[in-house]
């Protein structure tokens, strides 16, 4: 054999070889083929059920989306209407505060005002208390004082009872040596009968008795005159301001004068160094003596 025609041979069974393969590659195939067009419908028409549940889910998606829309819309609406409501309670709000701050600084205003007030009637309670504490000092002194008067007063009162009982007992022994003169005297015809002196009773009150057998001791002759220093109306005691030193004895009579007016006259009773003590006799009615008064033996 020629050697083209084994490279024939050697084709031609390649050929053939190749051309088998391909038959069994394309029966293959179209076996492949089939199942795959199958598969292909199986899945398009799950395809379009699965197209229409989701047309049908996008409805109803669609749907719900418009009624979350709208519901949206409306919440947006009454949230827009409830910040303009909130806006104007802001601004009202802001109003108030602005009130409340003045009234505030007012209020810390009359605080302050209130306080500094406090504080003065503080000062003012601390220096009344102070006036009251000195006062009250003053007041006990001046206690102290009229309870030296009142007791000074009770001694002259003690003095007073004994230089009465002293006048009524000479005066009772001046009227019984008069009597008994009286008697000698009409005895020998020389001498009237007198008519004798009686006591007059000693009245209610500190009050000395003067009898009429014994006068006080003339002072017409004697010209003083002075102040009434204080007077005790209701034991009827009066001071003057002059005494020894001026010439004042006891039993002297002075008259007591007001302006032009008489007041009052008044026995002494005892005499000190540039004061004296006297008891009034006669006052003149809807008068009485008071310091200040004039003092006088001659009217």
């Amino acid at each position: 054999m020629s050697t083209l025609t084994k490279v024939l041979i050697v084709l031609l069974t390649v050929f053939s070889i190749f051309l088998c393969g391909i038959v069994v590659t394309y029966v293959a195939n179209a076996n492949n083929e089939k199942d795959t067009a199958k598969t292909l419908q199986q899945n398009l028409r799950s395809a379009r059920a699965s197209q229409a549940a989701a047309e049908e889910e996008l409805k109803e998606a669609k749907a719900a989306t418009e009624a979350l829309k709208a519901e949206l819309n409306a919440q947006i609406t009454d949230l827009d209407t409830k910040n303009k409501e909130l806006v104007a309670q802001i601004d009202d709000v802001k109003r108030q505060n602005n009130v409340l701050m003045g009234e505030n600084q007012q209020q810390r205003a009359t605080a302050t005002q209130a306080n500094e007030l406090a504080t003065k009637q503080t000062e003012l309670f601390r220096a009344a208390q102070a006036q009251v504490a000195s006062l009250q000092a003053d007041q006990a002194n001046r206690k102290k004082e009229l309870d030296e008067t009142n007791q000074m007063l009770l001694e002259r009162m003690a003095v007073i009872s004994e230089l009465e009982a002293k006048v009524r007992r000479l005066t009772e022994e001046n009227q019984d040596v008069e009597a008994k003169l009286n008697q000698y005297l009409q005895q020998y015809g020389r001498i009237a009968a007198k008519t004798p002196t009686t006591v007059a009773p000693r009245p209610t009150g500190v009050q000395p008795v003067q009898p009429a057998a014994v006068a006080a001791i003339p002072s017409r002759t004697i010209a003083l005159n002075g102040q009434v220093t204080a007077v005790d109306i209701k034991n009827k005691l009066a001071e003057i301001s002059i005494g020894a030193a001026a010439g004042v004895r006891q039993e002297m009579k002075f008259h007591i004068t007001r302006g032009d007016r008489w007041v009052a006259d008044m026995l002494i009773l005892e005499v000190g160094p540039d004061k004296a003590v006297g008891i009034l006799e006669t006052v003149q009615q809807g008068l009485e003596p008071r310091a200040g008064d004039i003092v006088a033996t001659n009217l």
